[in-house]
Formats: C-alpha cells, sequence, structure tokens
C-alpha cells in the first residue's frame, strides 16, 4: 500500500465526521508521511507503523462522537457515542452495549412510571360514576392525586438524573476508549 493509497482509504472511512475535522486529520497524516519521508523511511514502513486506516478511522470516529456527546449531554449523542465505540471491538460490545442498554431501559420505565402516575387522576374519576360509595370515590380520587404528585416529582428527578447519567456514561466511554487504545 502507498501513501495516497492510505490516505484515500482513510478519507473514505472518516466519511461521517464534519468536512473540517476530516481534512484536519487527513493533513496530521500527510505530515506523518512527510516527516518519515524526510527520514529516508519508505510508505510501507510508515503504514506498518501507523496501523490500519479502517481501525484508526473508527478510533478518531468514537473520539468524535464522545466530544459531541461530553459536549451536548444528550442521549442521541450518547448513543452515536455508544454506536461508534463498539466498531472497535468485541470488548466493547459486553462492557459498553450491556451497561447501556441496562442504563436507558431503566431510565425509561421510570418515565413511564411516572407518565403513568401522573394519569392516574384520570382513572379515578372515570372510576367514580362506578363507584357505590361516596367516601371509597373520595379516597380514590385523594390517592390518585398522591401519585400524580409523585408522578411529577418522579419526572422532575428524573430529568435530573438522565442528564447525571448521560455525563456518567459519556466518561465511561471516554475510560474504556482510553483503555482501547492503550492510553493511561
Amino acid at each position: 500500500m502507498k501513501k495516497n493509497e492510505f490516505i484515500n482509504q482513510l478519507r473514505a472511512q472518516l466519511k461521517d465526521l464534519p468536512a473540517a475535522e476530516r481534512e484536519e486529520i487527513i493533513s496530521d497524516y500527510e505530515e506523518h508521511f512527510r516527516h518519515a519521508k524526510e527520514k529516508g523511511r519508505t510508505d510501507e514502513e510508515v503504514i506498518k507503523r501507523l496501523g490500519n486506516p479502517k481501525t484508526i478511522a473508527k478510533e478518531f470516529t468514537a473520539d468524535y462522537h464522545l466530544g459531541e456527546a461530553k459536549a451536548n449531554h444528550s442521549l442521541p449523542s450518547l448513543t452515536r457515542a455508544v454506536f461508534a465505540s463498539l466498531g472497535l471491538g468485541l470488548f466493547n460490545l459486553i462492557l459498553v452495549l450491556a451497561p447501556f442498554v441496562a442504563v436507558v431501559g431503566f431510565i425509561f420505565s421510570l418515565y413511564v412510571l411516572s407518565g403513568a402516575f401522573v394519569l392516574t387522576p384520570l382513572v379515578a374519576v372515570a372510576a367514580f360514576a362506578w363507584e357505590s360509595s361516596v367516601a371509597k370515590a373520595i379516597f380514590n380520587l385523594f390517592v390518585t392525586l398522591i401519585l400524580a404528585g409523585a408522578g411529577m416529582m418522579l419526572y422532575a428527578g428524573m430529568n435530573r438524573a438522565s442528564k447525571a447519567v448521560i455525563r456518567w456514561f459519556t466518561r465511561y466511554l471516554q475510560a474504556n476508549l482510553k483503555i482501547i487504545k492503550g492510553e493511561k
């Protein structure tokens, strides 16, 4: 493989990144080749040292999406970062996808629970017509109002907890990526 082939493969693999980011990465790698040429190394030696362009692109893509998740603190950004890091190997499939699915499933279930609690007064009002005892109907109404209040508080708490979980999981992904790259 020659320099141009390597650069073209790298550019093709980085297609999901913004153009400015992609061109900066490409220029860095072209600089590697220039420095190596000055030191008398061949393209093949440089490519052997740099590694597979597909693997390099996966690492850059995961880094980019992780940075986006860190900046945005949103579930879509975090999801893109998770799936970008899954491309780095089977190791990540186990250590990233399983906790991600578990945490997102747990958070989703609590949001559904809060929604169900908020909607309970509608059920109480509908059941009010069929209740034979007024005292029982009023008791049910107050219980459902308490559940609705608990649902609203749970929803507010889940909004804060979701943001904290997204920040934590972003740091977890970052640490995982460092392990894969062999950094400390």
